[in-house]
């Protein structure tokens, strides 16, 4: 059982017996306390209160892991390739399994291309994915391996929950299959509608040696999310770092 579950369990027991005491105030501040810590911990990269999250990898070198989420898409993924091959950058693209049952040539290519390849859920529900039920997140997680299977792409034992939010349910799930869940230690938010020089001033906040830096292909503003990445593997250069893929022995929480 995880610490914080019987926390919050004492919390709301607490709350009740004031409320049967008459203390009704104090009882609503009890009831509720843990919650924003609680939520923290759906969104936070940094919160490991719901299991292990990697965040970061050891190197001694100028080098960073860039992760590209929500491929693969045939309106994006080709030129993504060609700016990475341009720069002689090496990433793990995240992708959704759905997008690979509908492109799995691109799949292939990416894995030919020399990149690493991580689950992304199978239909990336970004909106319910954190109330998903054990069933329902299983079943996100399974899909999109199948995908990839049949796909014939080479891929790693990686998982990262859409819009890096995760349930209570998610930890043991990823245990079970071998799979450990990666985050990431810097963003632009270009996924949103962030410009993409404002996005880049964003995450080259975070950026330094062992960094996770995350990105974004396809959906509404692939163009945008394009010129981004574009900025972003320019900055690398200029600053002297490189992008690899790292050994899971030097992941770290």
């Amino acid at each position: 059982m995880r610490p914080w579950i019987p926390v919050a369990v004492s919390f709301k027991a607490c709350a009740v017996a004031l409320a049967f005491s008459h203390h009704p105030a104090a009882a609503l501040l009890a009831f509720f306390a843990p919650d924003p810590w609680i939520f923290m911990q759906f969104v936070l990269a940094r919160s490991q209160a719901f299991g292990p999250a990697v965040t970061r990898f050891a190197t001694p070198r100028r080098e960073v892991w860039l992760t590209i989420d929500d491929g693969p898409h045939p309106e994006s993924t080709p030129a993504v390739l060609e700016l990475l091959r341009g720069h002689g950058a090496r990433a793990t693209f995240f992708l959704v399994g759905e997008q690979v049952r509908s492109h799995p040539e691109l799949a292939r290519r990416i894995a030919a291309e020399g990149h690493g390849i991580g689950n992304h859920t199978l239909s990336h529900p970004a909106w319910s994915f954190w109330s998903a039920l054990p069933g329902r997140t299983a079943h996100e997680i399974d899909g999109c391996v199948a995908a990839l299977l049949l796909s014939n792409a080479p891929f790693q034992r990686l998982f990262r929950p859409p819009v890096g939010v995760r349930n209570p349910f998610l930890d043991p799930l990823l245990a079970s299959r071998g799979m450990r869940l990666v985050l990431w230690s810097a963003r632009g938010f270009d996924g949103g509608r962030r410009r993409p020089p404002a996005a880049l001033r964003a995450i080259s906040r975070g950026i330094r040696p062992g960094a996770i830096l995350l990105a974004h292909e396809g959906g509404p503003g692939a163009s945008r999310r394009r010129e981004f990445l574009a900025l972003l593997l320019d900055h690398l250069s200029r600053e002297g770092y490189s992008c690899v893929i790292p050994e899971d022995g030097d992941l770290r929480c």
